[in-house]
């Protein structure tokens, strides 16, 4: 079938084709931008969680933040997954004071994250909240090289929630349209060493949670060979994502 020869094709062309999509910024004079994503609460248990989301143009070997909320009444409780933990980080917090520190006892480095990327997530405890989420503001960041050395760093606003983002299914390098650029950038991607996309749920063409050659196959089927549409909010009008998984979109391309 024709979409398959195109996907041979793409895999052997990515290296020199790929598109890059737009970058977030980071403030003038700093090498690292720590942002708060996605925040989850239930006001029910009183559990929250908090992602911490990491840009940056340098490696780092160690961080060290605050965490302040709106209510004295939160206790950090836990700290897991993203960056830290895929290197091998031990990540502590401090339940009352609000602070997280990471470090790698065999000084393994975490490279630099062009797009943002989760460098933890942090569990709360609120008994005491309001029923909405607390106002969650990043304090006092610090990030060390591997020599030591402070790292130029900056944070993004406080937050009590991210808006939840509208998107192109398909728009995988994320410039407003979805066509055959977005499955040459999602293939050049995974197998060619071209750039991670800021929005991950554009390019879950089928929409399986994942993000893999499967997309790349039943979007480039859709253009070319009659298949199926991407899954909603579709590849013509942006919306929201319906289902509920762990795919993200930090980084949205314009809406036609």
């Amino acid at each position: 079938m024709r979409f398959f020869f195109l996907v041979s094709i793409y895999l052997l062309l990515t290296p020199a084709v790929f598109a890059q999509g737009p970058l977030p910024p980071i403030p003038p004079g700093s090498d690292i931008l720590l942002e708060l994503g996605t925040i989850q609460y239930d006001a029910a248990t009183g559990n929250g969680s908090v992602q911490m989301m990491m840009t940056s143009t340098v490696p780092i070997a160690g961080f060290q933040f605050d965490l302040t909320f709106d209510s004295p009444a939160v206790l950090l409780t836990s700290a897991y997954d993203g960056l830290a933990y895929t290197f091998g980080y031990t990540v502590g917090v401090g339940p009352t004071s609000g602070t997280v520190l990471g470090y790698s006892l065999t000084l393994v480095e975490i490279p630099p994250a062009i797009l943002p990327e989760v460098l933890i997530i942090v569990g709360f405890q609120c008994d005491a909240c309001p029923s909405g989420v607390p106002q969650i503001c990043i304090e006092n960041p610090v990030f060390a090289d591997i020599a030591a050395n402070a790292i130029p760093s900056d944070v993004g606003p406080c937050s009590s929630g991210m808006a939840i983002p509208e998107f192109l299914r398909g728009d995988c390098n994320t410039d407003g349209n979805a066509n055959v650029a977005d499955a040459i950038f999602l293939l050049a991607s995974l197998f060619s060493g071209g750039p991670d996309s800021g929005c991950i749920d554009g390019c879950d063409s089928n929409d399986d949670d994942s993000m893999n050659i499967a997309d790349a196959i039943h979007f480039l089927s859709f253009l070319f060979n009659g298949g199926s549409p991407p899954a909603a909010p579709g590849a013509d009008f942006c919306g929201v994502d319906p289902t509920d998984d762990n795919l993200g979109c930090l980084v949205p391309g314009p809406c036609p």
